[in-house]
């Protein structure tokens, strides 16, 4: 597992990169983060509620409450599907407008998968001030996210 954290002192940005090869195959793991209408019942903790806005070829606009770095946040975000490999999302509203999340899935065999996550997150109006303490909390939260991929597959 590789981990790179990059504070930019002079804008509230936080980025992280993490990757991890999981026992789960790639398409179950698609499945699992691109159904949007149950992300908030299988990871509560992350998501308090979710609603979805749009849906247009391989975009999905949903209006959310999420928790990440140790906050809560409503947000509209922007969901672009390359289907079994990529998802990319972007905050288009709220406090955090301008955050961008790439979810990218590699077969490794037909049951193990890499899954890489980079991160540009915009941590709002606190985020120059929060982000060098928030790196803690988001490396901890980017792992435990890849784990609850992983466990959520095997549970079904």
């Amino acid at each position: 597992m590789g981990l790179r954290i990059t504070v930019l002192l002079w804008a509230p940005v936080v980025r992280v990169e993490n990757s991890k090869t999981v026992n789960a195959p790639q398409e179950k793991i698609f499945a699992l983060i691109t159904d949007f209408e149950k992300l908030p019942s299988r990871f509560p903790n992350r998501y308090r509620s979710l609603k979805v806005l749009q849906r247009s070829g391989n975009t999905v606009t949903v209006e959310e409450d999420v928790t990440a770095a140790g906050r809560e946040f409503h947000q509209v975000t922007r969901h672009l599907l390359e289907p079994n490999s990529k998802l990319k999302s972007e905050v288009i509203e709220g406090e955090t407008k301008g955050t961008i999340v790439v979810i990218a899935l590699e077969p490794e065999s037909s049951e193990r998968t890499k899954v890489s996550v980079e991160a540009d997150l915009k941590l709002g109006k606190m985020g120059s001030m929060l982000g060098v303490f928030a790196k803690g909390r988001i490396k901890e939260g980017l792992e435990r996210m890849i784990d609850e991929f992983e466990n959520k597959v095997k549970s079904g």
